[in-house]
């Protein structure tokens, strides 16, 4: 996915492959700026327990829009 005209990419055997799908038309010729990402176990490890917490109290749904039970029974 291109997100804010940014792309992450893994390099294996001399070449940059997408985290992710990209949508568009096979051989289409793009231009990019390559900046290196340093991660540690350490940040790693903090990502993945924030994310499971945010995940334990429901801040983020899966898959499409679901409204929450309170805007399923807004009452005004």
């Amino acid at each position: 996915m291109v997100s804010n005209g940014e792309l992450t990419v893994v390099y294996e055997s001399g070449v940059l492959r997408p985290e992710h799908d990209l949508d568009l038309p096979e051989q289409t010729r793009l231009v990019i700026a390559i900046r290196r990402v340093e991660t540690t176990p350490e940040d790693e490890a903090k990502a993945k327990t924030l994310l499971h917490e945010i995940r334990r109290k429901g801040e983020v749904r899966l898959g499409s829009w679901r409204p929450t039970r309170e805007e399923m029974h807004e009452r005004g």
